[in-house]
């Protein structure tokens, strides 16, 4: 009986599979860039055929879609974890610290935020690169969220508030590259980064706890939202 058979939709199995493919592309998409990883090559590395592939998703594209949504849903699960435990981890220059330190260890996410080319190739120029950029960095929802509470300065605007954090994150970013940024620790540039965003973006005085709290249950809400959409979309067809 052949393997699409056995494997029926919605099973575990099925689901296992989907994640082996998952698995095998990301290894061959992070080494090789997207020029170079065919659906050949992953049908390969993961010892299955390459219809089998297309049983889940309908084209290589969608494919490496899934791999970069299961990357920043990830993501968005490690920090809701994270904020369950610590709630002014919500603020602005912790949160985006914890994201940019997250970020650094996850190379396929830190490809969609820097357009990586090499990496993304003509998927950096799909509209849903900037949006995934704008929820990872400069999401306009959070903002509103920091703005209800009154955790944002006065004189800046939602949006503005969201092209000063994008701006900011992907300067740091880029300049971890630079082999001039080399000298100074993950840590360092991470605290750096809260200092900037801190005195960038939020008020002098300090918040209060129920701000704080309030704020950390709506961007956990936020991003378990995300991580939820994100997820419909990983293992293609079930």
């Amino acid at each position: 009986m052949r393997e699409s058979q056995r494997l029926r939709a919605g099973t575990d199995a099925r689901q296992a599979r989907a994640e082996l493919i998952l698995d095998v592309t990301a290894e061959l998409l992070q080494s090789h860039g997207y020029r170079r990883v065919t659906v050949d090559d992953v049908a390969k590395r993961a010892g299955i055929g390459k219809g089998t592939i297309y049983l889940h998703w309908k084209t290589r594209e969608a494919l490496l879609w899934a791999v970069l949504r299961r990357e920043t849903t990830r993501l968005m699960q490690t920090l809701v974890l994270a904020l369950s435990t610590d709630p002014e981890l919500a603020l602005p220059h912790r949160l985006m610290s914890a994201i940019f330190v997250e970020v650094s260890h996850r190379p396929l996410v830190k490809a969609l935020l820097l357009s990586d080319v090499e990496i993304l190739g003509v998927l950096a120029e799909d509209e849903a690169v900037a949006l995934a950029q704008q929820e990872l960095a400069g999401n306009k929802n959070y903002f509103e969220l920091v703005h209800e509470q009154g955790l944002l300065r006065t004189e800046l605007g939602i949006d503005q508030a969201g092209w000063l954090l994008e701006t900011v994150m992907q300067g740091f970013f880029a300049a971890a590259e630079s082999s001039a940024d080399a000298a100074m620790s993950l840590h360092q540039r991470a605290t750096l980064l809260e200092y900037t965003l801190r005195r960038t973006l939020e008020p002098d005085a300090t918040p209060s706890d129920a701000a704080v709290r309030a704020l950390n249950a709506q961007v956990v809400a936020l991003f378990e939202a995300i991580a939820a959409e994100q997820q419909n979309e990983v293992r293609g067809t079930e």
